[in-house]
């Protein structure tokens, strides 16, 4: 699959180009990869990874395939993330700056009885499930009058973050780890726009502490699935 993909693109100069974004690297920086290596201008994806993310890109290459990426944008998303508690850096991230360290937080007894209590569990994550109201990180790439969050958050800028409406479908917990600051990994399936890091936030807050999201693959969007996605080594060069 990711062999013929290529392979197609590469034969016509547009279509769809799953790639697998490797962490550190921003999702421009991988259009700007794609634009380099196959001559084509326009080129698009859909839907933004944090540098710090890996996984499921999807990228548009040719105009006919650009003009298309919201339809694959609306299809459902599936992320796997690693939260840890007791800390919380300022872009709920591994990229930012500590700004709460919750000691206590093993003596917590929502977080002791989460890692005891599956039927617990279930009812914390349950608050999460269907539409919601999501406040979005000061750190993200939502835009106030035409400019990103992130730029003015970086300036110590004050401004108001007004909520967005998600859809999550699921959240299952996957694996948990009990240390000095114990970490949750959750698989979770939802719609545009969700901001996982909002969610380790917020599920942190149920619990009785503070939280940041250590690590996040994107799984798949829609049928673009991860095992499918090819490296950004093997994208195709030249026509």
């Amino acid at each position: 699959m990711p062999d013929e993909m290529a392979a197609l693109i590469a034969a016509s100069g547009q279509g769809w180009l799953s790639v697998d974004k490797p962490v550190g690297w921003s999702s421009f920086q991988v259009v700007a990869r794609v634009r380099k290596q196959t001559g084509v201008k326009k080129v698009g994806h859909a839907g933004t990874l944090d540098p710090f993310a890996s996984g499921v890109l999807v990228v548009a290459v040719g105009k006919e395939f650009t003009r298309k990426i919201e339809s694959v944008q609306a299809q459902a998303k599936g992320y796997l993330v690693r939260m840890v508690l007791g800390i919380e850096t300022d872009t709920l991230d591994p990229e930012g700056r500590i700004v709460s360290v919750d000691e206590g937080v093993l003596t917590r007894r929502r977080v002791t009885r989460f890692f005891e209590d599956p039927q617990f569990q279930h009812e914390i994550l349950a608050q999460w499930i269907g539409e919601i109201s999501q406040i979005p990180p000061r750190f993200s790439a939502k835009k106030i009058n035409g400019v990103p969050m992130y730029a003015m958050a970086r300036k110590n800028q004050e401004f108001e973050i007004r909520p967005t409406h998600v859809r999550i479908d699921s959240i299952e917990v996957v694996g948990t780890r009990m240390t000095k600051f114990p970490t949750i990994d959750l698989r979770i399936r939802c719609g545009k726009g969700t901001y996982i890091r909002s969610l380790v936030r917020d599920v942190a807050v149920a619990l009785g502490t503070v939280g940041y999201a250590q690590l996040l693959v994107r799984e798949f969007i829609g049928d673009y699935q991860l095992a499918d996605a090819i490296s950004v080594e093997a994208i195709p060069c030249g026509f």
